[in-house]
């Protein structure tokens, strides 16, 4: 037990040290326990002893909460008889010693589990506990309660304001004056506050998303609900008032990667087109605001701008800025762009991929859902004329008068310029849900299209596909925005060939290995006819050419994107090419080239030095046997 000096410690000297006393509630304070209506305090029974355990679950980090439990050996209350004199025993507290500039009031409360002498109940009433009789009749007994770090007869809590050592000092005040005397028992507790961890706004991380996106967490340093992969995919809705565009989550972290959950605030403002609300979660919110802020509660480190159009067509920007409750410092922490779009104004075609119809058969496919189980050339059995492919024919992109990709329905319509050739089209929007494989990064404004080829349609016959859309800015409604299409019919794999793009190449050197095939009338052949696997008859570099298909009667080893896959053979002298047609009753294919010597020039060189070496050789010789002849010399 450790006592303080002789001296009294009046109420006025604590309050001016900054420990935080409050006043003292009267003895006869309280609502009436049992039969008793009031409480005096008791001359008999004082304490003998107080011991202090901080609480386990304590961080002792700088404004967060400090619980130390309160034990005590109590000896007995007496009964008095009297319901407005029943006996109690008064334990308080403050702090006594503190960091400069870290003084704070002490808050008491119930412990987690609280044990009480028996015949006693508790009365907390800040920062004092009352130890008080149950009736008027009974006496309490003595008893020992020893504090824990998860029980005892009471607690204390604090929260420091500043990191260093904090001296909690708990005595019996047994005769309620507020005043530490020196006849009263005293005991103190050392807690080691250590500073809280700071908000790095460096270290924010900002993700973008769709609409309506819950977060994973609240308190979280990272969210699977939002990754990089979504936050790169472009956002963008109708122009019109409160239409969703999609939602930010600013993730805030302290600078040793913590979550910052110390009530700091997130503002958010819009250049350009669009409004914003922040809000904590991802709940989709119909935003109007050019700019918000939020702060959060708790332990709470995630808040959610919202995103939405604001009547007005164009790109958007959300600058997102965070303000650090501690210092009152407001950093911007990055920006995330979006696009309302307007009307439709335009229609293009974007790519193609299949143009050579297969009389009687579809051409490509116009699933709103790309992936790779229905990919042509990814899974096998999936084909150009099969009728259930995701790889369209060609892709047709709607935009608005900025460019901006615009979504004008589920689908556009096709008319052919013959039916007798292609008997029609469909063109459905991509909804962009894929990846690797969708036409479309955010399933807005790009659709994939297909053709069907009549059953009669002869090799070499042609038509042309009008893509269309009612324009909405035709006060009528029967004008139509339109783009289109060429495309012809090809027969079955009469001939095939194959052909280098060189005859002679150098060891190692780059090949663009060329597959023609033709129909009998001599056209290019149907998009999606077979084409076969390729060796060579020496080793080559790269990748020989595998069985594939024939677009636009040809396929070439050099993919699309113009990356060379095959390479001459190191070893010089002819070597060839071979192929078996499945196409033509197993007919062979073949082509044949060479590779040339590397050190031929170079010998070459080397000798006609030597002829230059000997030649000079033998003049020396002949002017050596002049002079000896001049001297004399045989």
């Amino acid at each position: 037990m450790k006592t303080i000096s002789l001296k009294k410690v009046s109420a006025v000297a604590v309050a001016s040290l900054g420990f935080g006393l409050l006043s003292v509630v009267p003895a006869n304070a309280g609502a009436s326990t049992g039969a008793c209506a009031a409480w005096t305090v008791s001359s008999a029974g004082k304490t003998s002893s107080i011991n202090l355990k901080a609480v386990t679950g304590n961080t002792n980090v700088q404004n967060t909460s400090v619980g130390v439990n309160v034990g005590i050996t109590h000896v007995s209350l007496p009964a008095t008889g009297d319901v407005d004199a029943c006996a109690y025993q008064r334990y308080s507290a403050y702090i006594s010693a503190n960091p400069s500039g870290g003084s704070v009031a002490v808050a008491s409360a119930a412990a987690t589990t609280p044990t009480t002498p028996t015949g006693t109940t508790l009365s907390v009433t800040t920062p004092n506990i009352d130890v008080r009789q149950t009736t008027t009749q009974t006496a309490t007994t003595a008893g020992t309660v020893t504090a824990t770090g998860a029980v005892g007869l009471g607690k204390f809590t604090f929260t420091p304001t500043k990191a260093g050592t904090y001296t909690l000092t708990v005595w019996n005040d047994s005769n309620t004056d507020g005043i530490v005397n020196v006849t009263e028992v005293t005991q103190t507790i050392d807690i080691v506050v250590t500073a809280a961890t700071t908000l790095a706004p460096a270290s924010t991380i900002l993700r973008m998303n769709a609409t309506g996106v819950a977060l994973t967490a609240n308190p979280e340093t990272s969210d699977a609900a939002y990754t990089t992969t979504l936050d790169a995919v472009p956002r963008s809705a109708a122009k019109a008032t409160t239409n969703q565009i999609g939602q930010v989550a600013v993730i805030m972290l302290n600078a040793d990667g913590t979550a910052a959950g110390n009530l700091h605030t997130v503002t958010a403002d819009i250049s350009g087109s669009g409004a914003v609300d922040c809000t904590a979660d991802g709940t989709a919110v119909d935003a109007t605001l050019r700019s918000d802020a939020f702060t959060t509660t708790g332990t709470n480190n995630v808040v959610v701008c919202h995103i939405s159009a604001d009547g007005t067509a164009g790109a958007g920007t959300v600058t997102i800025s965070v303000t650090d409750s501690t210092t009152g410092v407001k950093t911007k922490v990055g920006t995330r762009s979006f696009t309302s779009y307007g009307s439709v104004t335009k229609l293009a075609v974007a790519s193609t991929n299949f143009t050579i119809g297969k009389a009687g058969y579809p051409t490509g496919g116009n699933l709103a859902a790309r992936a790779a189980a229905t990919e042509v050339g990814v899974t096998a059995g999936v084909t150009v004329n099969g009728g259930t492919t995701s790889t369209p024919a060609f892709i047709v992109n709607a935009t608005d008068s900025n460019g901006n990709a615009v979504s004008v329905g589920s689908t556009l319509s096709v008319k052919t310029s013959d039916a007798a050739v292609i008997t029609g089209g469909a063109c459905q929007l991509d909804n962009g849900a894929d990846a690797d494989y969708s036409s479309s990064t955010n399933g807005v404004g790009v659709y994939n299209c297909k053709f069907d080829t009549a059953s009669n349609a002869a090799s070499g016959s042609k038509a042309t596909l009008t893509i269309r859309v009612l324009d909405p800015a035709d006060p009528l409604g029967v004008a139509y925005l339109t783009t289109t299409v060429d495309v012809t019919v090809g027969g079955s794999i009469a001939t095939e060939t194959l052909s280098f793009d060189k005859t002679s190449y150098a060891p190692g050197e780059a090949m663009v290995i060329t597959r023609t095939a033709k129909d009998s009338a001599g056209n290019p052949v149907f998009d999606g006819a077979a084409a076969p696997a390729i060796t060579f008859s020496k080793s080559v570099g790269g990748t020989a050419p595998a069985a594939s298909i024939y677009v636009g009667g040809k396929k070439s080893s050099t993919t699309s994107k113009g990356v060379v896959t095959v390479f001459a053979p190191a070893v010089p002298g002819a070597f060839s090419m071979n192929a078996t047609s499945g196409n033509t009753a197993g007919s062979a294919l073949t082509g044949s080239a060479t590779v040339t010597d590397a050190n031929a020039g170079a010998n070459a060189g080397l000798l006609t030095q030597i002829d230059a070496l000997n030649a000079k050789i033998v003049a020396l010789n002949a002017l050596i046997a002049k002079i000896m002849k001049k001297l004399g010399v045989k």
